[in-house]
């Protein structure tokens, strides 16, 4: 009797072991501090409005807070203003050990004259740059921040501006040697949600992009980077969408080999 129990208690136990989601997190790697900036914008005071920006802004918020331990500011319809004054608020307090990401949802423009991509927020009105947030400025602050590693993701038309080559070869492991050696570069990366083109805003509650961004978040059981982030949404955006998304690091930003890890503490 003392066996046949015994026996029950080890298949219990290897049955409660086998449940437990398998994780890939280092014990010995001190990933640091995330924060995140959320933007989303659908109200355009001057332009044609958005369906789902906002709603993708505020899925990803909430599964960054829940889920992955981020410290996220939320941008709903913000102005020219409202993005630029809390790109310096973050460019002012964040620090080495910090992570950010910085997440846009909303129109986007590209001026193939002058050669420049442009963040369009809710106040911005069209053939006038006044109230554009440009790829400059983006970069400019990017290069600026203190943070180790920073990576934007931007889901808008002509994104893919920011990249610096669309043909870059995307290479991703998953050791603890490897999560070590990307911990200690400094980063600055992006992904788009397509290149030179308009992208798609969405059927139903999120756009394509977002929807494939949020169910990778929630699949991941440990640390992801953003080689293999991106190889995991590219192609279910690209079978829903007439858009392909594009990774690299952003074009003089200060980039040194890093990536941004996306560590699940939830």
């Amino acid at each position: 009797a003392q066996a046949k129990a015994k026996t029950h208690q080890l298949a219990a136990l290897q049955k409660q072991q086998a449940a437990k989601p398998k994780t890939n997190i280092p014990a010995n790697i001190s990933f640091g501090n995330y924060h995140a900036l959320v933007i989303g914008i659908d109200n355009y005071k001057n332009l044609k409005p958005l369906k789902t920006a906002v709603s993708d802004a505020k899925a990803i918020a909430k599964v960054l807070t829940d889920n992955y331990g981020f410290k996220v500011t939320k941008l709903i319809n913000p102005s020219h203003e409202d993005i630029l004054d809390t790109l310096d608020e973050l460019r002012e307090t964040l620090k080495f050990k910090d992570n950010l990401l910085i997440y846009y949802a909303g129109h986007g423009w590209l001026d193939k004259e002058g050669d420049e991509g442009y963040w369009l927020p809710a106040n911005a009105k069209k053939s006038r740059r006044s109230r554009w947030v440009s790829n400059a400025s983006i970069t400019t602050t990017l290069r600026a921040l203190k943070a180790k590693h920073v990576m934007v993701m931007a889901d808008s038309c002509y994104s893919g501006r920011l990249v610096r080559d669309a043909g870059v070869k995307i290479k991703n492991a998953d050791t603890p040697e490897y999560f070590k050696q990307m911990s200690r570069k400094k980063a600055r990366v992006v992904i788009t949600s397509g290149g030179l083109e308009p992208v798609e805003d969405g059927k139903g509650e999120h756009s394509p992009f977002a929807r494939a961004f949020l169910k990778t978040l929630s699949e991941n059981k440990g640390v992801i980077d953003g080689a293999k982030l991106f190889n995991t949404i590219r192609r279910p955006v690209m079978v829903e969408a007439n858009q392909t998304p594009q990774y690299s690091d952003v074009r003089r930003a200060g980039h040194d080999g890093g990536d941004f890890l996306f560590v699940r503490r939830q």
